[in-house]
Parts: structure tokens; sequence; C-alpha cells
């Protein structure tokens, strides 16, 4: 049986993404190799890039640094193996500046306003100064659907942007 055209799985991946609104990014620390994982809201752009926000000073921002591998999943938190969807995603992540961390940060307020009033609530500013802009470029990004059969499981590669 062949699996779905490269067009389809991206529009279900899509969808998947787009309703579910946190992710999992696992990071590896430059020089130790020490794994950290953490949760995070994140938005989506048009070309599957992740966004999330992150102070710069956590663990994973500071192994992600400028830029660095990461993992990402996103699933729900499943009763039956059975039942069980997420996506998996491997890529880069490197923080933003400039015009780049203003449109992402853009689509991140779409997704999720009431950061805005946390952004400007005076008691807040001191805690958010080293507040960094993440965004995760997607290389592979796998779709699992156990509800399509036992270990259902496709893989989309992405071209470069």
């Amino acid at each position: 049986m062949e699996g779905p055209e490269p067009g389809e799985l991206r529009a279900r991946i899509t969808e998947y993404l787009r309703a579910h609104h946190t992710m999992t990014v696992a990071t590896v620390a430059p020089v130790s190799g020490t794994p950290h994982a953490a949760h995070v809201f994140y938005a989506m752009d048009p070309d599957l890039r992740l966004i999330f926000l992150s102070r710069t000073s956590s663990l994973h921002g500071q192994y992600i640094g400028e830029s660095a591998p990461v993992a990402v999943t996103v699933s729900e938190d499943y009763d039956a193996w059975h039942d069980i969807q997420g996506v998996q995603l491997w890529g880069t992540a490197r923080q933003l500046t400039r015009t780049a961390e203003a449109r992402a940060l853009a689509h991140y307020l779409r997704r999720f306003p009431f950061v805005r009033d946390l952004l400007n609530e005076p008691g807040l500013a001191a805690r958010l100064r080293d507040l960094g802009v993440y965004l995760v470029e997607p290389e592979k990004v796998a779709f699992t659907d156990n509800t399509s059969g036992v270990f259902g499981r496709e893989t989309l590669e992405l071209p470069p942007l």
C-alpha cells in the first residue's frame, strides 16, 4: 500500500500542528552532550516553521545559542495506544533578531494574544528582559497516526528554505 502524496501529508501535519499549542523541544548541551527537553507554547508560520519564546538564559536557550539541531514532538495525552497521533520533527532552531524576530513575534502574538498583555505588565519587564524569539526550521517531519493501523507513521522530507 502506498502512502499519501507529500501535499496530502503536509496538509495533515499542518492541520495537526494548528490544532495543538504546546511542543516539547529537545536540545543537547554543546560540550557535554547532556540532553534537555522543555515544553513550550508554539506558533507556526506558513512554511511549517515553529516559533516559540523562551528566556535566553534557560537551558534550552543556552543549548540553542545562535543555532543548534533540535528534535520536537507535539502530541496529546492518550489512554490507548491505538488512539495515538502526533508529530515528530527534526531540524535546526535559531534565535531570531531584528526584522525576522518582529515577523515571528507577530505570528506568535496572533496565536497567543494574552502574551502581549504579559509583555506590557510592569512587574514582568525585568523577568522578560532576556526573552528570546526562536524559530525551528524543520528538515524532516513524521506524522504518527495509530488510528490508521499498528504503528502508523509517515515521513515528510522538507527542502531547505
